[in-house]
């Protein structure tokens, strides 16, 4: 079995935001991105973090991966359906379509996303997910970075929505 790992935009964005977009590479080795994905992060303007997210494309750790039949009719519905079904974008819907594909192929998907509806529709598929602070907590755990705190608040200084519940259950579990 295969681990595959397929980012949404936001864990992307949130951790070029604070400096730690290479956290990726470093606990999953390759992640993978749908074009719908890249074309979202790379659609940013001149900050700190759009030219971290163009210099990360250009590394094989994160790969645009052109989705099984993207062309195709079925492929569209599929993505249309987790849209109007559970009111996410279409980097979110594309995200979870190759992820549930991959896992009907017997590969371990995990998709990151943050977005509330891009969670509960991945639970509703029986993918699994983790979101930027889950990466952060899971870093901290492999020793990858010290301590989780700093950056939740560098996240939320950076304009990074993390509620206040979330926030303490990522430091309790952290041990910080």
């Amino acid at each position: 079995m295969r681990r595959v790992v397929i980012a949404d935009a936001g864990p992307l964005i949130g951790l070029a935001r604070i400096g730690q977009l290479s956290l990726l590479s470093q606990l999953f080795g390759i992640v993978s991105v749908t074009a719908w994905v890249a074309d979202e992060v790379l659609a940013g303007g001149d900050s700190p973090d759009h030219a971290a997210l163009q210099n990360a494309f250009t590394h094989s750790w994160l790969q645009t991966v052109t989705a099984p039949n993207a062309n195709d009719t079925a492929w569209q519905a599929q993505c249309q359906a987790l849209i109007h079904l559970h009111q996410i974008d279409m980097g979110e819907a594309s995200a979870l379509v190759l992820a549930q594909q991959l896992a009907a192929q017997g590969d371990a998907a995990l998709l990151l996303i943050d977005d509330f509806r891009g969670r509960q529709a991945a639970q509703h598929s029986n993918v699994a997910a983790m979101g930027t602070a889950g990466v952060l907590l899971l870093a901290k755990q492999s020793g990858a970075v010290a301590a989780v705190k700093p950056l939740l608040i560098a996240l939320r200084r950076e304009g990074y929505f993390l509620s206040d519940r979330l926030m303490e259950n990522v430091r309790l579990q952290a041990g910080e």
